[in-house]
């Protein structure tokens, strides 16, 4: 990489530059999701803990040419809390691949991890892809894949769903007002799931409700017997598949008060899907771990298909032994599953 190349971090007003770049070198695949100013700052800046020094930047001649964002979350395996850092949106201008811009910020990544003591680094990747090989130069190995599910919502379709599925609870929709219950129970639920650490109010607050201003859609709970019996959150989501823009309800954070509820979660998966058919998307999708067979199950089950594959990539910096975990699901830290 030659010195015309400015390396620096993130400054308020960057977005715009950021947002072009993403789009450019994502909008290059036959399936991707569009982003917008007003997404890529809830995620980031505003998100509780945001660190400016975690978003690496190139420049050249004025010109934001590639980027990379880094964000530290923290996961508990038995009793031990990890903390590693989530590297998200590596993008390079499509006519300046294969000059090594992206290995070069990920080596700002590993250094600023091993700068902050990380236990570790982790990301996505497409399994068949060429970034894929690149992370595994770099040290990184495959933790876990995640199997993404489809089904189509179209009107004679969705007209079934409710008949087929007796509701034995009553909805309600996620509030300012009852947010802190859901939340108890939401940690409650996941604290049964390697990889989750407990969320605050406020985290909570800025996943399920503050997303709405960017990402249309609710979070669901179900109350039965007085108690909630589970969740769920629906966003619709604009994607470009080979050129056509289409929406999804994406189904996220479906859990249930009682391990492999199998009655509650069909009920609030049946919920969401309704919910997304009368945002009149014609598509729902959902991301699930591949060694959770209960969820695999509960999407076929109302109509859902397996479509493609993403696998999870980490990169260890401490003693942290992977295999400990072999026993459990591998999940990845919720605010990363927002896409």
């Amino acid at each position: 990489m030659d010195s015309s190349y400015k390396l620096r971090n993130y400054q308020p007003g960057d977005e715009y530059q950021i947002v072009e770049l993403f789009n450019a070198a994502f909008g290059k695949n036959r399936v991707f999701v569009p982003r917008v100013v007003e997404y890529w700052v809830w995620r980031y800046p505003e998100r509780p803990g945001f660190d400016p020094e975690g978003i690496f930047l190139l420049e050249k001649d004025g010109r934001i040419v590639s980027s990379l964002v880094e964000s530290i979350r923290r996961a508990r395996l038995g009793g031990r809390v990890l903390r590693f850092g989530i590297i998200d949106d590596v993008s390079t201008l499509p006519e300046l691949w294969g000059q090594g811009l992206a290995s070069r910020l990920l080596e700002e990544a590993i250094g600023y991890a091993e700068q902050k003591n990380l236990d570790g680094l982790a990301l996505f990747a497409d399994p068949e892809g060429h970034a894929h090989i690149l992370y595994r130069r770099y040290g990184f190995i495959d933790a876990k894949r995640y199997l993404i599910y489809v089904r189509f919502l179209g009107q004679e379709d969705t007209s079934q769903t409710r008949s087929d599925t007796a509701m034995n609870g009553v909805f309600e929709r996620l509030t300012h007002e009852n947010l802190e219950s859901y939340c108890e129970e939401f940690n409650a639920a996941h604290e049964r799931l390697e990889w989750f650490y407990p969320m605050s109010v406020d985290e909570l607050r800025w996943k399920l409700l503050d997303s709405s201003r960017v990402l249309p859609g609710e979070t669901w709970m179900e109350i039965k017997d007085g108690k909630i019996a589970g969740g769920g959150t629906l966003s619709v989501r604009k994607m470009v598949a080979f050129g056509t823009e289409i929406d999804f309800a994406v189904l996220e954070n479906v859990f249930t008060h009682e391990l492999n509820d199998t009655e509650t979660a069909r009920e609030i998966v049946h919920k969401l899907l309704e919910e997304g058919a009368g945002k009149n998307c014609n598509n729902a999708m959902c991301m699930i771990s591949s060694n959770c067979p209960f969820r695999q199950k509960t999407l076929e089950s109302a109509g859902f298909q397996k479509i493609n594959e993403s696998v999870q990539m980490i990169k260890l910096l401490s003693d942290f032994d992977p295999a400990e975990s072999a026993k459990l699901c591998w999940y990845a830290p919720y605010e990363h599953m927002i896409g």
